[in-house]
């Protein structure tokens, strides 16, 4: 009778963790790096008043969206995209006092929120990627009807110049 070969089970089993491994990472990689700021991921379409879009543009033309607008319900939790300090409170309209921002930075990203109320969170203060950082205000009370409510979310890399934030959040 001839030797039979004896099968052994770990010749499988690691080949097939490592080919899990690999599509968990690579779902993980494709979907952003950053964690989502609010419920939904949906990116602001177009309204009344333009795109949510990144580049999309403003004022006639005369200048470009420097971020991207999520869709949300005024009131909903904010979460922060990214492990940093809160740097500072910010104002969207300095001449319009009722909303509000923050901006949070860490030593890859300056991230900017805008239309939150930060109530969760005081400058100087470390937070967490996926840290509830405040409130979704309601921008429709500026613009009225016809205009989607959204936070605002511009991403900085370095500090330098706006980049395209949508891939690091997976839209």
């Amino acid at each position: 009778m001839a030797n039979k070969r004896r099968f052994l089970p770990e010749w499988a089993i690691f080949p097939g963790i490592a080919v899990i491994g690999f599509f968990v990472w690579r779902q993980f990689a494709s979907a952003g790096s950053f964690h989502r700021v609010a419920s939904s991921k949906k990116v602001r379409g177009k309204d009344k008043f333009g795109s949510g879009a990144f580049g999309a543009s403003r004022d006639g033309g005369s200048r470009s969206h420097n971020g991207i607008d999520f869709v949300v319900t005024p009131g909903e939790t904010i979460f922060s995209p990214i492990t940093g300090t809160v740097v500072r409170y910010a104002a969207p309209y300095p001449d319009d006092s009722r909303y509000s921002g923050v901006v949070i930075q860490n030593e890859e990203y300056l991230v900017k929120i805008f239309y939150i109320l930060p109530n969760q969170v005081k400058p100087g203060q470390k937070v967490s990627r996926g840290q509830a950082i405040g409130v979704a205000q309601k921008i429709s009370t500026k613009y009225g009807a016809g205009m989607t409510e959204h936070v605002h979310v511009e991403v900085w890399p370095g500090g330098k110049a706006p980049a395209n934030p949508g891939p690091l959040f997976g839209v």
